[in-house]
């Protein structure tokens, strides 16, 4: 489904790019035509007057040229204008969601993008308590370094590649698709050869820094699971609601880690089983990749909305939401995504 839907997405951005194209060509062939036809008018009038006329001739067919011409700029920027009128307005959608939050407790964050047109906008951009939204550069990084994760694994359980393969496969599943904790554990622990969580940490923590998120951390297990407590003692799980949707982007542009790799991240993220936040914001036909995360007092949703309109993410953050109640925060969460949904769409 995930390969379709790519193949589908490189399909209209490729039509697009060859209506543009098309449309800068006809451009600029009539305006060919155009100077042709002037060119014309002045052999013909020089053909037909006298010498004493000749002057006269040039001038007017120059001055019918430059008529053409003047119109011709004038639809074009009429046709501008026309498609700026259509684009939305994000400063507006903005001020309606920040009217929304103003209204109920909590610390907000949100981040919009319209993958279409590349315009965003953050509110309250912050670095917050991560939850399970901290289970997305795990992925990322587990993916980067499959060999790595692949022989550690064989070492410490002594089975052979193909198994040790179908089990971390396992464990990425389950880690994005009803978010375990401790598919998520014992991933970062894979990423050292000790088999240490503090240690994988630290390498998920250098290669996600690499790749330019720099507000985002893994820096301890998650619970309830069936490991005991391990931290690397430097901080808390972290993220920003810009860091989400970076990597998202990534992944819906094929370019986050690899090709190959991007696919089947989108795959794992299009069959979240937790759909009660951004997802129910949309109509039931439309496709979300989406992450969520949660406690008593964070709750969290990260999507790629493949909208009939137009694609986009949107990453929200929320933290000290105990008084209004996680659900009711999950709700508002819903009613955020619907706005935003009605607004592209």
């Amino acid at each position: 489904m995930s390969d379709d839907w790519n193949r589908l997405n490189r399909q209209l951005k490729r039509e697009e790019e060859v209506r543009q194209k098309r449309l800068r060509i006809g451009i600029v062939v009539f305006s060919i035509l155009l100077f042709g036809m002037g060119i014309r008018m002045i052999v013909r009038r020089i053909a037909n007057f006298n010498n004493e006329d000749v002057t006269a001739a040039i001038s007017e067919s120059a001055d019918l040229v430059g008529e053409g011409e003047t119109e011709n700029e004038t639809e074009a920027s009429s046709e501008e204008q026309t498609e700026e009128a259509f684009l939305p307005d994000l400063e507006g959608l903005s001020a309606q969601i920040e009217g929304m939050l103003g209204e109920v407790s909590g610390v907000w964050s949100v981040y919009l993008k319209d993958l279409d047109t590349d315009e965003s906008f953050t509110i309250n951009s912050q670095s917050m308590y991560a939850a399970s939204l901290v289970k997305l550069y795990v992925m990322m990084s587990a993916y980067e370094n499959m060999d790595d994760l692949v022989e550690n694994y064989c070492r410490v359980n002594r089975v052979n590649e193909e198994e040790a393969q179908a089990t971390i496969e396992d464990r990425l599943y389950t880690m994005i698709t009803v978010s375990r904790n401790e598919s998520y554990n014992e991933l970062v622990r894979l990423h050292s050869s000790e088999n240490s969580f503090a240690q994988g940490a630290r390498l998920i923590n250098s290669y996600i820094t690499e790749n330019g998120f720099l507000s985002t951390g893994v820096h301890s297990t998650l619970h309830p699971s069936d490991s005991s407590f391990e931290s690397t003692g430097e901080g808390i799980n972290e993220t920003t609601v810009e860091d989400c949707g970076a990597l998202l982007e990534m992944i819906y542009d094929g370019a986050c880690v690899s090709e190959d790799a991007s696919e089947e991240m989108l795959s794992l993220l299009l069959q979240q089983e937790n759909t009660t936040k951004i997802p129910a914001g949309v109509p039931d036909e439309i496709l979300v990749a989406n992450k969520t995360g949660e406690t008593d007092e964070e709750t969290h949703d990260a999507a790629i909305i493949f909208g009939e309109k137009t694609d986009y993410i949107l990453c929200v953050m929320s933290s000290e939401v105990d008084d209004m109640g996680v659900g009711n925060a999950g709700n508002l969460i819903a009613e955020m995504s619907e706005l935003v949904y009605e607004f592209l769409n």
